[in-house]
This record gives structure tokens, C-alpha cells and sequence, in this order.
């Protein structure tokens, strides 16, 4: 049997990563950083090493010492930390993620954005209808100061030009998108982001349905697997990850346009997500990437898309495990199927609880606070991380949470 190394345990996104490779057919072992690190603690998992964060000059000898034969990266701080020392790893075993030229434009949301205009372009040009574009942008560079702002120019949403960072010392370095109702918001986000060496990129915010397409494209760029899922709640009302979502099925109408865009970025042999948004009026909007094990791999998984266990086997030279009657009878996979995760859950209860919408938000809200609080009350079945047959990476996902909010008071 052979042994895939899964290079972090902290995430949702790495439990689900365990759970496919060991539903593939591998022997699974992670690098943890804890005593409670949810995907070691899966019965899925065969053994971990309680490393810490893990430097680069480290990885090779974490690879020899589990004798793996294939590498997994399941957080954007593993391919920064794996990118100076990949060329070795990739003497001793494959490595599940894109080749690193394909990486860098892949974690650049500027580009990709430039990407999505220029194919949405070309593709209008020849079906005569807008089918996909990028966010309409500024850029704002990391040393240079924000500029002055009037009333007018807000909302926007501001985001770094790439959410993770490798600094000097070895330490990953990461933000995200926040909603920005005014000019301190806004050069709040600039100095945050310029911590890390970024860019700002300001925008105005896009409101529709938040469609999320992942895909596996072969050497060809012919799709292997693709899956379809909706946002129904984020984390936080104004955006954010995945509180609650949902299998989507799988419309040409959104995924060629995507594949359209995989395919020019060089998309191959790894899974990669596509974050769009679809508003009410206009083409889909392409705001992100992810390169890697996302959030909601679980729900790809359980819905019967598996793109982790496929993708893996093809890089170590075997077949796919054949999918179940029901699935391989249609070809696809479940559409319906909807995955909770209880933390951001509670923290969009909690924000619609204590508060309204910031300044100058449009999009949805919950029509009253008593349907925000009893929206996310679900089945155990239906969380993302707590499985019956495999409840310890639910527990220990809690202790992560609880210890960490300890720790930031």
C-alpha cells in the first residue's frame, strides 16, 4: 500500500484530504502541530509526526521519515513552505499540487481576474453574450500611501493581491478580503496587507449567488472531475468561507466559461477551485482561486465528486477506485447534498445577532434575527468534519477553537 503525506492537520480541508486518500486506497500520515490536530486524530489516519509549523529545510527529511510516495499539500502556507525545496521532494515522490510557474499565477488574484476578462472577452466575442469576466479592480500598491477617498468611492471590498506570504523568518503571513464602508476601513486593509508585501486590490462589491466550480483536468486539459456547489451562508453575512453549502449540479453554462479560464492559466493533474459570483444581471464574476484542498472538500467528497482520491491515484501511475452504482450510473454526482460547519455557523448567527449590515452593504440579509438563529441548527449527518464513523477530528477541531480563542485574549 502506498503512504501519502498530508504536510498540515489543523484545517477541515485537510480531514477531508485524509478521509479521500484513505477512501483511495493510501496509507495516510500527516505533519500535526499539536496533540489535537483534527485530521491526525482520524481514524483515517495512520500515524502522525507532532512537528509544529514546519520549516522548508525540514520537509525532506519528514518525507524520508515516512517513506512516502506521494506529498499533499492542504493549506496555501504547505505550497509556500514546500515551493524552495520542491525540486527535492519531487526526486523522492510526486507532489499533489500544480507545478510552480502554474502556482504563481494561479495564487495571484490580480492575474487571474486579467485572466477571466480577457477569455469572458474572447468568448463574447464569439457566442455574442458576456459569459465570464473578472472583478473591475484598482490596484494599490504595498509602498506607496492609499490617496485621498471621498464618500463616494464607498463600499468597497479590499483584498490582499495574494492572502498568504512567506516571510524571511520562515513564517506564513496571511488576510483576507474585508468589507470596507469607509476611507479608514480602507487604509486599515492597505497597512495590514503592505505588512505582508502586498498589494491592495479595491473593488466595488458583487452581489448575487456565490458558485463555487472544482475541477480536475487531465494532461489534455479534458475535465476529469468537476463539481458545482452554492454558498448558502458565510462565515460572516458580508462574505467570507463557508458556513453552509450546498451540491450544485453541473450547468454548461457556468463551468465552460471556468474550463475556458483552466485552461488558459494551465491548469493540470491537481484539483484547483474557482470562486465566482453570479448577480442578477451580468455575466459570473471570477474574485478567486484556490490551488488547493479547499474548505468544503468534504462536501465534494460525500456528494460523491472525488477529486482528491482521483487526482492521487493518477499521480502514482494507478487507476481510479470505481465510483458507487448510483454515481457512475449517472456520471456525476449528488446534487442536493448540504454540509455545515457549526464554527461559522455560529459566527454568522452571532454577527446578524449583535449587529446590522455594515454601511453601504447591499446584498442579502436575514429577515429577522430569530430565522438567523435557528437556520443552522442541522443533523450531526450533515456536518462537514463530525462524522459517526469517524467523530475524533470534530472534537479535536473544537478543542483547536476553543484553544485559540483562549490564547488571542
Amino acid at each position: 500500500m502506498r503512504r501519502a503525506l498530508v504536510l498540515s492537520a489543523e484545517t477541515p480541508s485537510a480531514v477531508a484530504a485524509v478521509r479521500a486518500l484513505h477512501h483511495a486506497g493510501f496509507e495516510v500520515a500527516v505533519l500535526s502541530e499539536s496533540l489535537f490536530s483534527p485530521a491526525a486524530a482520524s481514524w483515517r489516519c495512520a500515524f502522525s509526526l507532532r512537528v509544529g509549523a514546519w520549516g522548508s529545510e525540514d520537509l525532506v527529511s519528514h518525507v524520508l521519515d515516512t517513506d512516502a510516495g506521494l506529498v499533499v499539500p492542504v493549506s496555501e502556507g504547505d505550497l509556500l513552505r514546500l515551493a524552495p525545496v520542491r525540486q527535492s521532494v519531487e526526486r523522492l515522490c510526486p507532489v499533489l499540487a500544480p507545478p510552480r510557474e502554474v502556482l504563481d499565477a494561479l495564487l495571484d488574484k490580480h492575474g487571474v481576474g486579467r485572466v477571466a476578462r480577457d477569455v469572458g472577452a474572447e468568448l463574447g466575442a464569439q457566442s455574442g453574450a458576456d459569459r465570464i469576466t473578472g472583478p473591475d479592480e484598482i490596484v494599490l500598491p504595498a509602498g506607496e500611501g492609499v490617496g485621498a477617498t471621498s464618500d463616494a468611492d464607498f463600499p468597497l471590498v479590499a483584498k490582499p493581491r495574494r492572502s498568504r506570504a512567506l516571510l524571511p523568518d520562515g513564517t506564513i503571513w496571511g488576510d483576507s478580503a474585508r468589507f470596507c464602508e469607509d476611507g479608514y476601513d480602507l487604509r486599515e486593509a492597505h497597512r495590514d496587507f503592505a505588512a505582508g508585501g502586498q498589494d491592495t486590490l479595491a473593488q466595488r462589491p458583487v452581489y448575487g449567488a456565490a458558485i463555487l466550480v472544482s475541477l480536475l483536468l487531465d494532461d489534455e486539459g479534458a475535465p476529469l472531475v468537476t463539481f458545482v456547489h452554492r454558498r448558502l451562508r458565510q462565515a460572516q453575512p458580508e462574505g467570507g468561507p463557508s458556513a453552509c453549502a450546498v451540491s450544485h449540479a453541473p450547468s454548461p453554462e457556468i463551468v465552460e466559461p471556468v474550463l475556458a479560464v483552466a485552461r488558459r492559466l494551465g491548469v493540470r493533474g491537481a484539483p484547483v477551485q474557482f470562486e465566482l459570483v453570479v448577480p442578477d444581471v451580468g455575466p459570473p464574476v471570477l474574485l478567486d482561486v484556490n490551488p488547493r484542498p479547499w474548505g468544503t472538500l468534504g462536501l465534494a467528497h460525500d456528494a460523491g465528486a472525488d477529486l482528491i482520491g482521483v487526482a492521487a491515484r493518477r499521480a502514482v501511475g494507478e487507476p481510479p477506485v470505481e465510483a458507487p452504482p448510483e454515481l457512475s450510473a449517472c456520471g456525476s454526482y449528488e446534487v442536493g447534498v448540504v454540509r455545515h460547519y457549526l464554527p461559522f455557523e455560529v459566527r454568522h448567527a452571532w454577527s446578524v445577532l449583535s449587529r446590522g449590515p455594515r454601511g453601504g452593504f447591499e446584498g442579502a440579509w436575514p429577515a429577522s434575527r430569530l430565522r438567523a438563529l435557528l437556520a443552522w441548527g442541522y443533523l450531526p449527518a450533515d456536518a462537514l468534519v463530525f462524522r459517526p464513523d469517524d467523530p475524533l477530528p470534530a472534537f479535536a477541531d473544537a478543542v483547536n477553537l476553543v484553544r485559540r480563542a483562549l490564547a488571542s485574549k
